[in-house]
């Protein structure tokens, strides 16, 4: 399963069952992820001073619903930029236990303020990537909060919204807003809902039902709302960089006093693409990329770059949530690049303990290069198998003329600066002249 730096918020009533499904998002994502983290959070931040002006307003009941619309949309504007963000930007998946539809329906819809006046006051909020949405009898929410850790957790909670009527208000509330049928005129309108997902009956089929909804939603792997991909695995790719030499070059990788070997990128992609042609002919596996360009391909040599040896489990790691394959395609991949034995190894006497790779120089080389290609990857795929015959000498000038993506050809640029720093983007240039300046220059690798 692959996940990206998602924010995924949970709605719902009070005693809904809103925190059982954040809990229980958090294990699956723990459990079948591979991520820098997941990060549980929620709003208001009762342990903050912008979130405890906004629950104290509520509960004084003397502020207008736009005052205390206002107060939620400063503690949801602070904690998403100051909070989320930083950690969505490092590759990690935020769960938040409630979000923007709450005021859309605490304050836009019960407090009458209007749905589109709260879209516009949260205007400057993250954007949900997944709201799941938790449904409950507002009878059985009310037993819930009158008993149990509820009461336990905020003895006063009667203050402002236990009661059966307000209960009712706000389940229709969020009918009226998680069905689509009260628009802001804002990106909010966009975010993907799942539910309502019933929790009226046994904990195992609320937990399956939640379950089955977020797979669902990681299966589609849409494009995050709030980062993009490759700057996040740039910043992966830093810290790796960093925990195994100190230094912004890739461990293993010093430049030899006498080296043996210079070649041009494209040489090297040329190179390595009829060896592993040569390779996937001799030794046919199953359910192994044929091609060079495969997404699987491009995350083993990448991930084992960065951290030279390693067992499946800590190549998974390296891997990143924008590169990420699954354990089992990986470990096969793997045993293939092995069977060629040029770019990849198992190391001897460790059979024991479980197989343990190694890259080999010539492989190093190979996915130092590929790391710099991954954000063009898929467009290197659709290039080669449009133009078989063609150069590998004339790939970068034929996709950077159809080059959709300023963004992308940016995260190039930034990677050669940070795995090539003899190949600096020099003072004025473009980021296209610095990517082709790269491409055709020489380099010395050690094998």
């Amino acid at each position: 399963m692959s996940i990206d730096m998602y924010l995924i918020t949970i709605e719902g009533g009070d005693g809904s069952g809103k925190g059982l499904a954040s809990r229980l998002i958090c294990e699956l994502l723990e459990r079948d992820g591979s991520f820098t983290s997941v990060e549980l959070t929620a709003e208001p931040r009762r342990r903050h001073p912008l979130g405890r002006a906004a629950i104290d307003a509520v509960k004084e009941k003397k502020h207008t619903p736009e005052h205390e619309a206002k107060l939620f949309a400063l503690d949801r504007l602070d904690h998403g930029l100051n909070w989320m963000l930083p950690r969505l930007s490092k590759g990690s998946v935020v769960v938040c236990d409630r979000n923007i539809h709450s005021s859309l329906v605490y304050q836009g819809i019960v407090g009458g303020l209007g749905t589109k006046n709260v879209g516009l006051l949260n205007s400057g909020a993250l954007i949900p990537d997944l709201c799941v949405w938790v449904d409950c009898d507002p009878e059985i929410a009310i037993m819930r909060i009158r008993s149990g850790s509820l009461r336990e957790a905020s003895p006063q909670k009667s203050e402002y919204f236990e009661t059966l009527e307000i209960q009712k208000k706000i389940r229709s509330g969020y009918e009226v807003v998680l069905s689509g049928q009260s628009p802001t005129g804002t990106s909010f309108d966009t975010v993907r809902v799942v539910g309502p997902i019933r929790n009226e009956s046994t904990v195992e089929r609320f937990s399956n039902e939640v379950a089955q909804e977020v797979r669902k939603f990681l299966r589609l792997r849409p494009k995050p709302r709030n980062t993009y991909v490759h700057d996040v695995d740039l910043e992966l790719i830093r810290t790796i960089i960093r925990w195994n030499s100190g230094q912004t070059k890739l461990p293993g990788y010093e430049i030899d006093k006498d080296p043996k070997t210079k070649s041009k990128p494209w040489e090297l992609i040329r190179d390595m693409e009829r060896s592993y042609k040569k390779a996937s002919q001799e030794n046919s596996t199953e359910n192994v990329p044929r091609r060079l360009h495969s997404r699987s391909i491009y995350a083993i040599m990448t991930s084992m770059t960065l951290i030279s040896s390693g067992d499946t489990n800590e190549i998974s790691a390296a891997m990143g949530p924008s590169r990420q394959v699954s354990k089992g395609h990986a470990t096969k991949v793997i045993r293939h690049l092995c069977s060629t034995g040029k770019w990849i190894r198992e190391s001897s006497g460790s059979r024991n303990e479980g197989s343990h790779y190694r890259i080999t120089k010539k492989g190093e080389a190979v996915g130092k290069l590929m790391l710099v290609l991954s954000p063009l990857r898929a467009k290197v795929r659709l290039w080669r198998s449009r133009f078989p015959k063609t150069s590998y000498k004339h790939m970068i000038n034929g996709i950077l003329d159809i080059i959709a993506h300023d963004e992308q050809l940016k995260s190039v640029s930034d990677r050669i600066n940070l795995l090539y720093p003899t190949i600096l983007r020099g003072e004025g240039q473009s980021e296209k002249d610095h990517v082709l300046a790269w491409w055709h220059s020489n380099l010395i690798h050690e094998f």
